[in-house]
């Protein structure tokens, strides 16, 4: 039981991860990265973060808060496979995904350097994966 709670919200995860970072790139395109700065460099990155504009740190968070999303839809469709249908540990996996979800978030602050109005990300994370359990919920 517990491994399968487990197996689904990880998959869920890494789903969400993926469209996350998919987003963070489509956002690159409304607001690309200056000369010299990239992904990989991330003093670079970091000198960009302190002047980087509003639009571009609101698409980071709605990109994060999507990946918790797409998380927990994932997680809970997954669930919902009429093998897994009936666990009671499922009702959990939006709260795990979104705590995990968060935890990640705040390792993120720790490493970059961010405004620091952009700790509010950290609150759209759990909610994000309720409402994307729900979404799928039957």
């Amino acid at each position: 039981m517990i491994i399968r709670f487990i197996s689904t919200s990880i998959l869920g995860i890494l789903v969400g991860m993926i469209a996350m970072m998919g987003m963070h790139y489509l956002s690159m395109v409304f607001y690309p990265l200056p000369e010299g700065v990239s992904l990989e460099d991330a003093n670079a990155l970091n000198e960009y973060m302190k002047t980087a504009p509003f639009g571009a740190l609101i698409m980071v968070i709605v990109s994060h808060s999507a990946g918790a999303f797409i998380a927990g839809v994932v997680g809970k469709f997954l669930a919902n496979i009429s093998l897994w249908k009936q666990q009671n540990s499922f009702k959990l996996q939006a709260l795990f995904i979104g705590l995990l979800f968060t935890y990640f978030g705040w390792l993120n602050l720790q490493e970059l350097t961010h405004p620091s109005w952009f700790k509010i990300d950290l609150f759209f994370y759990v909610p994000a994966a309720f409402i994307g359990t729900k979404l799928v919920s039957k």
